[in-house]
């Protein structure tokens, strides 16, 4: 079967957010069971990285993409683009988040690539490109085919997200705001579903919540992990006299910043007291420069904590560090830094936000407890309770191994894309 991917994020080695990871895990099992294109927005600096992606086994186009990185000439067109986005958004009620997106040249090479790749099935990643989505769907009603089949993978909806930042804000005009845009993602998620053929929800929990609010033709389908790249090999212990506690994200993701934030300032410290020998690393894009917004880099030695930025490889931060703690208090859809603590066999320390869609508190696998005061002591008795941590990540690793492999998961999406309409 031939499957095109259509992706905002170009799915490099270094991509350095879970949404982008998992896509290069499905292109990377997609690739082993069917012909495969991915077409892929690309950024300034990323042209290169292509020849990366075709390693996967897979064709790549790239479609340039303007974003706050463009300078000279280059910079006009991107604040043009902006401006026309937002005037499209005023117009549409969806977000501007989405319409940015929106092109007529990138519709246009999509278009062409379609045509030349002749899919039998396009995957459409993410909400934000929901509207080429919409164009495919009216190219193949004009038609008169029925294919290629059109998937469309919400990975979160955007709305969920805004909305618990509306129910967290002190803020009226900050309610407000928030509020605003949660309705202009629920108009866009409706309509993005009368476009597919099918939209995935990553979550249970999301799948109720879309079909609540009119969604229709929804299918549950997790995000996973390549387990076969991934040992469960956790050997918890002190590093250089340290015992780290580790949290990973992308700092350009709001709700990774906010639990960077609690950890730092409220959580932390009552653990530090307790646990002299206890370091918190955080690591991913970003992370560096936003701890040194919190913390001067002088004290870090003195606070026990530190960045390490984009890390290639966290093999050995996740083997040796005692706890994966993962403080979010809002966001939507399934946490893959969740899902790679799991397959790595290290126990974790997560909030109900964290857990959604992964796993429950009886189902023995996570210690889930509330964004407040009760997190840092979840996190210290823990660390205390080495017994309770094998038996937990152990139960983690099977359910990652029954759940969240995403041989099964392609084996679904398989289905998916040769069930055509009679």
């Amino acid at each position: 079967m031939k499957v095109m991917v259509l992706t905002p994020y170009l799915p490099h080695r270094r991509v350095g957010h879970g949404g982008g990871t998992a896509v290069r895990d499905l292109v990377t099992w997609l690739a082993r069971k069917h012909e495969v294109m991915v077409l892929s927005l690309v950024r300034r600096g990323e042209e290169n990285l292509l020849a990366e992606v075709e390693e996967l086994g897979v064709r790549a186009l790239g479609l340039p993409f303007l974003d706050q990185q463009s300078d000279g000439l280059s910079r006009i067109e991107f604040l043009s683009r902006r401006l026309a986005a937002f005037s499209r958004s005023l117009a549409s009620g969806f977000p501007f988040y989405v319409e940015k997106y929106a092109d007529a040249n990138l519709a246009r090479q999509i278009t062409a690539a379609v045509r030349d790749f002749q899919p039998d099935a396009i995957q459409i990643e993410y909400l934000q490109m929901a509207t080429y989505c919409r164009e495919l769907r009216q190219q193949r009603d004009t038609s008169g085919q029925s294919a290629p089949r059109l998937i469309l993978n919400s990975h979160e909806l955007g709305s969920l997200p805004r909305e618990r930042r509306a129910a967290r804000a002190d803020n009226p005009l900050s309610r407000w705001a928030a509020l605003r845009e949660a309705a202009s993602w629920r108009r866009l998620q409706v309509a993005a579903t009368s476009w597919a053929d099918k939209t995935l929800c990553v979550t249970p929990e999301d799948h109720a919540l879309y079909a609540a609010m009119g969604g229709q033709n929804l299918v549950t389908m997790p995000l996973g992990m390549d387990l076969s790249a991934l040992e469960a090999d956790w050997q918890p212990g002190t590093v250089d006299g340290r015992e780290t506690h580790l949290f990973v994200g992308s700092f350009g993701h709001p709700p990774n910043v906010l639990a960077a934030e609690f950890l730092i300032n409220q959580a932390w410290p009552k653990v530090a007291a307790e646990r002299p020998e206890a370091h918190l690393v955080l690591a991913g894009r970003g992370s560096d420069e936003y701890l040194a917004t919190q913390v001067p880099r002088a004290q870090w030695a003195d606070r026990k904590v530190e960045a390490l930025g984009f890390v290639d490889d966290l093999t050995p931060h996740f083997r040796n560090c005692r706890l994966f703690v993962a403080p979010l208090p809002e966001g939507g859809g399934i946490k893959i830094k969740i899902l790679e603590a799991m397959a790595r066999g290290v126990p974790v320390v997560t909030t109900p936000v964290g857990a959604e869609g992964i796993s429950t508190a009886k189902d023995g696998t996570l210690t889930i407890t509330a964004c407040d005061e009760s997190f840092a002591a979840a996190m210290l008795r823990d660390a205390d309770d080495l017994p309770g941590c094998r038996g937990r990540a152990a139960a983690a690793r099977q359910l990652m191994e029954s759940h969240f492999s995403w041989d099964s998961i392609t084996d679904r999406l398989t289905d998916l894309y040769g069930d055509f309409p009679q």
